[in-house]
């Protein structure tokens, strides 16, 4: 069984007044993707602790993509990263995953996110279980083209660590999935991640609402609040977000380095 779509954020507690709050061990405010925490400041004195922390959490940024495969060297270190951010914005157990993770790194090594990986191939994917019919077929209905499974990539296992980090994830999908040579990515996401390709220029098709009464109780169960905020099957074409967002790296930006280290990694994998 493949893990549903969507994502968390993780940010430093005092850092979002505005967000249902839960704390991990190693003092982590954990807020989800579709949360309100946009903005967010650090209360109390000049000299407090977390003025710094959140100085340094606010210039790291993601310059490294490792690919890590079920029995890889960091896969349990990504595995957590993604349970964690899902059990403490949803109360989710999140116990599968997806067979290939993205892992996206600082120049010092940090993890900073992580998305899954699926090629659709004769399998069924999550996210069908959503569709009246398979997902090429809904697709091909709703941009009326032609649409080659062999073509999709089913992405998942969302999880950021900061706040406004959808576009960090969106940008190393989009350029892993071009040089990859792949046509589109189907996934299920909430209002706050649709909002960020929306803010990047990256139009999406929706496909369908996942409507967790299609899920046995047990799987519901699993999921927590996740399906409160009414998450929807969507595709994004992968040519087309490149094209919007290559003509944005034209320009000098902080996530160029991610960007360029993406097609490297999609090139080696295709």
């Amino acid at each position: 069984m493949a893990c549903d779509s969507q994502g968390a954020t993780l940010v430093p507690r005092h850092l979002c007044t505005s967000a249902k709050k839960s704390f991990g061990e190693n003092g982590l405010l954990k807020v989800a993707l579709s949360g309100a925490c946009q903005t967010y400041t650090v209360s109390g004195q000049e000299d407090h602790p977390m003025r710094d922390k959140s100085r340094q959490l606010r210039r790291e940024v993601p310059t490294l993509v490792g690919l890590e495969g079920p029995r890889a060297f960091a896969r349990q270190e990504a595995e957590w990263f993604v349970r964690d951010a899902f059990s403490a914005a949803y109360a989710a157990d999140i116990a599968h995953f997806m067979p290939t993770l993205m892992t996206l790194r600082s120049d010092a090594g940090r993890l900073l996110a992580v998305l899954g990986l699926r090629t659709a191939g004769a399998a069924p994917l999550f996210l069908e279980q959503y569709l009246t019919a398979p997902v090429e077929q809904v697709l091909s209905g709703a941009t009326g083209l032609p649409v080659a499974r062999s073509q999709l990539v089913e992405v998942g296992n969302f999880a950021v660590g900061a706040a406004g980090g959808g576009r960090w994830l969106i940008t190393a999908l989009t350029a892993f999935l071009h040089s990859a040579g792949s046509t589109w990515a189907v996934f299920t996401c909430g209002p706050e991640l649709r909002n960020a390709f929306g803010r990047l220029g990256i139009g999406l098709v929706d496909l369908a609402p996942a409507d967790p009464s299609l899920l046995d109780a047990a799987e519901r169960e699993r999921w927590g609040r996740y399906y409160d905020q009414k998450p929807r099957v969507m595709a994004a074409n992968v040519a087309q977000s490149h094209a919007v967002l290559a003509a944005l790296f034209d320009k000098e930006c902080t996530l160029n380095a991610l960007w360029h280290d993406a097609l490297q990694a999609g090139l080696l994998a295709a």
